[in-house]
């Protein structure tokens, strides 16, 4: 059988067109479902590893979070208050303080940081809503000797169900400054949802030996009362009359023994100083001054503060005043242990507006 060119042509026509249909089925039909495929098993591989990994972490989180709740004070908020109140109490009562009181506000809910991300999702934003827990604040004051202060302060650092010391003020009571009051600002987690069902009643820790060692240390300091004036000497008895015409009298000396230093303050943010002072006292006149770089007193002018070493600058040396002393106690900067000095600029240096 023999076909014309006609034909011959036409067949291929309907070949090419037959061929042109099976490519784009096969491209349609099968290369692209299998590309959408391989595309969501490489997702879903990655979410699969990444849901490990985090599966991985939340054994400890677990753990920590059972540590964490084991610290709670109860599930019910009003058994919280009640728990608290009369710990706080019974802190105030051990280490002999008066007119103790107890004050606490309703649980405030936290907000989740995941709110300040920008987040996608309805399971990231209802993360985002949720509230895992409250904070309680509240306040603690009581009265007693400077002793019994200090003390009640290392009580409640040291007692894991007062979560966080937010504020804490100390002030004499009294012209002869042997009473003090301590107002103390703390906050308290409530999370029913972590604590224990049949959680405890707290218990009043007692603090180490250290803490309580420091505690006392700095009550036998007392930096709120002037140090007694030093006893009069016995008058000098010359039996043989002297002729010699006295000298001249010496200029007087400005009162350097008067101006003690009661407080040395560096402030800290993120682990760099951002502000010192320098508290001073004149013992006579009651006069207290506070000190920033820059500012002087009788010519000791105040450059910086490290640690517990107050940095001076007196007729152009560098000389160290520890807290409790007088300006009259100043000694040479490079006589004293006192890391850090050598860094500190000079009053006229670049500190400029620092302390304000």
């Amino acid at each position: 059988m023999k076909f014309t060119p006609v034909q011959i042509v036409g067949s291929l026509v309907v070949l090419a067109v037959l061929a042109w249909v099976g490519k784009s089925a096969v491209h349609k039909f099968y290369t692209v479902p299998v590309a959408t495929l391989d595309d969501e098993i490489t997702r879903l591989q990655s979410t699969s590893d990444r849901i490990t990994k985090e599966l991985d972490n939340w054994i400890p989180a677990k753990i920590e979070l059972r540590s964490f709740g084991a610290t709670l004070l109860s599930r019910e908020f009003d058994q919280t208050e009640h728990r608290l109140r009369t710990a706080l109490q019974d802190i105030g009562k051990q280490v002999g303080l008066g007119n103790v009181r107890v004050s606490s506000s309703s649980p405030k809910p936290v907000r989740t940081p995941l709110a300040e991300s920008r987040l996608r999702g309805r399971m990231l934003r209802s993360l985002a809503d949720a509230r895992d827990f409250a904070v309680v604040r509240g306040s603690f004051t009581g009265v007693g000797t400077l002793e019994q202060v200090a003390t009640s302060l290392a009580f409640l650092q040291s007692q894991p169900w007062l979560h966080r010391i937010e504020r804490v003020s100390i002030e004499p009571r009294g012209r002869e400054r042997q009473a003090f009051e301590i107002d103390v600002g703390f906050a308290v987690a409530f999370a029913p949802d972590l604590c224990p069902k049949d959680a405890p009643d707290p218990t009043i820790v007692t603090p180490e030996e250290g803490v309580l060692e420091i505690a006392r240390a700095f009550a036998a300091r007392n930096v709120f009362v002037p140090p007694p004036p030093p006893p009069t000497p016995p008058p000098d008895v010359d039996p043989t009359p002297d002729t010699t015409p006295p000298p001249p009298p010496l200029p007087a000396q400005p009162p350097y023994d008067r101006w003690k230093v009661t407080g040395l303050i560096e402030r800290r943010i993120a682990g760099e100083t951002t502000s010192v002072e320098a508290w001073v006292l004149n013992l006579d006149s009651g006069e207290r001054r506070e000190l920033v770089p820059g500012d002087e007193v009788l010519g000791v002018t105040l450059v910086w503060v490290v640690g517990e070493c107050g940095v001076f600058e007196f007729e152009g040396n560098r000389v160290v005043i520890h807290q409790g002393q007088t300006l009259a106690d100043r000694v040479p900067a490079d006589s004293v242990d006192c890391p850090g000095v050598e860094g500190v600029p000079s009053a006229t240096g670049a500190r400029t507006g620092e302390g304000e």
